[in-house]
C-alpha cells in the first residue's frame, strides 16, 4: 500500500538487470518512491547511477534483448504495470505517461515534418481525424511558445534549432494531456539561457494542466529550481530521499555532501589575489556494477565508512519528517554539515 493516497505513480523495490559478456549488470538495485498528482519529483545522481534506466523501466522501454526487470511494482493510478500486456503498454505510453528524451535530434523522426509527427500520436491515441489532430498539433507548439507554429507544423527536425526541437518535444508529450511526465535530462544540450525558458515553460504547464513530473537530470541548480521532492540515486539505489529545502539545508548521506560541495558557489568571496577556493571532487570510482556490492555502495569514497559500511548494506531510515537516508553514520554526517 501507498504511504500517500494522493499518489498516482509509485515504484516499489525495483530491480533492472542487464545481461552483458562481463556479468548482469544491476542498473537498478532495489530502488522505490512514489508522485503525487500535480507533484514535480526530481531524480538526481552521476551519470551511471540508474536514473534513465529507472525511467525506462516504468514505460517499459528496457529492451528485452539485453535486460529485463528482474523483480518490483510499478503502479500507475493503482493499475501493476509490469504485468501488463505489450498492447495495453503502447496504449499508456505517450497518453496516461509521456517522455521528453535527453537529445531530440535523436529522438524526432528527420524524415517526418514535426507536425505530422505530433498527429500522429494524437490520431493514435485520442482517436480524432487527421484535420483535428493538426490542429491539436498547432495548439501545443503554439503553447510551447514557438514563433510562428502554423508554419513550423511543416518543417522538419533538422530545421529547428536545438531548443525549438526540445519544445516540440514537450509539445508531442503534452498532446494527449498525460497525468505523468517523465524528464529525462530535458536541457542536457541546450545553453544556459534555453535551458532556464524550457524549465520554466514545463513548470508553468504543469500549473496549467496539473500533470505530475519525474525530472531526471544530474544539476542540483536545476534540482533546486524546479522540484518539490529529490530522490538521490548512486550506483543504481536510492540513497537519500527529501523535500527540496531539507535536501539543501541538511544534507545527510556522503555522497549528497559531495555532491552539494561540487557546486560552484557565487556567495563564497574570492582571496586578496582574486582566486576561489577550488571545488571539492568526490574522490575514487564509482563500484563495477557486474559485481555484488556487500555493504554501503559508497563505502570505498566515504570519509565516514567504517568495516560495518563495508559489509553490510544500509535500509533506508527516516531521519526525521520524512527526511529518508541509507547511511549507518547519520549522526556524524548530521554534526558535519
Amino acid at each position: 500500500m501507498s504511504g500517500n493516497p494522493n499518489a498516482i505513480l509509485e515504484v516499489r523495490d525495483l530491480h533492472t538487470q542487464f545481461s552483458t559478456l562481463d556479468g548482469v549488470v544491476r542498473a537498478v538495485d532495489g530502488v522505490s518512491f512514489e508522485v503525487a498528482r500535480g507533484e514535480t519529483l526530481g531524480i538526481v545522481g552521476e551519470s551511471g547511477c540508474g536514473k534513465s534506466v529507472t525511467a525506462m523501466s516504468i514505460l517499459r522501454l528496457i529492451p528485452p534483448e539485453t535486460g529485463r526487470i528482474a523483480s518490483g511494482s510499478i503502479k500507475f493510478e493503482g493499475e501493476e504495470l509490469t504485468t501488463l500486456t505489450e498492447e495495453a503498454m503502447k496504449r499508456l505510453r505517450g497518453h496516461r505517461i509521456s517522455m521528453i528524451f535527453q537529445e531530440p535530434m535523436t529522438s524526432l523522426n528527420p524524415v517526418l515534418t514535426v507536425g505530422t509527427q505530433i498527429a500522429e500520436n494524437v490520431v493514435r491515441h485520442l482517436g480524432v481525424s487527421w484535420k483535428a489532430a493538426r490542429e491539436r498539433a498547432f495548439e501545443m507548439l503554439d503553447l510551447v511558445r514557438i514563433a510562428d507554429a502554423r508554419r513550423r507544423l511543416d518543417e522538419y527536425p533538422h530545421q529547428l534549432s536545438g531548443g525549438m526541437r526540445q519544445r516540440v518535444m514537450i509539445a508531442m508529450a503534452l498532446s494527449c494531456d498525460p497525468q505523468v511526465l517523465i524528464a529525462d535530462e530535458p536541457t542536457t544540450a541546450l545553453d544556459v539561457t534555453i535551458q532556464a525558458q524550457i524549465l520554466d515553460l514545463m513548470i508553468e504547464l504543469k500549473e496549467k494542466t496539473g500533470t505530475a513530473i519525474v525530472l531526471i537530470t544530474h544539476d542540483l541548480g536545476v534540482v533546486a529550481e524546479t522540484t518539490e521532492r529529490v530522490v538521490v540515486m548512486y550506483a543504481g539505489r536510492k540513497v537519500e530521499q527529501a523535500t527540496v529545502d531539507a535536501l539543501f539545508e541538511e544534507p545527510l548521506h556522503p555522497y549528497t555532501r559531495g555532491l552539494m560541495r561540487a557546486i560552484p558557489r557565487l556567495d563564497v568571496e574570492a582571496d586578496a589575489a582574486g582566486t576561489r577556493p577550488r571545488l571539492q571532487e568526490i574522490p575514487g570510482l564509482v563500484p563495477i556494477l557486474t559485481q555484488p556490492i556487500m555493504g554501503c555502495a559508497f563505502a570505498p569514497r566515504c570519509g565516514f565508512a567504517t568495516d560495518r559500511c563495508r559489509g553490510e548494506r544500509p535500509p533506508l531510515v527516516d531521519a526525521g519528517a520524512g527526511h529518508l537516508v541509507a547511511c549507518w553514520e547519520i549522526e556524524r554526517v548530521r554534526r558535519a554539515v
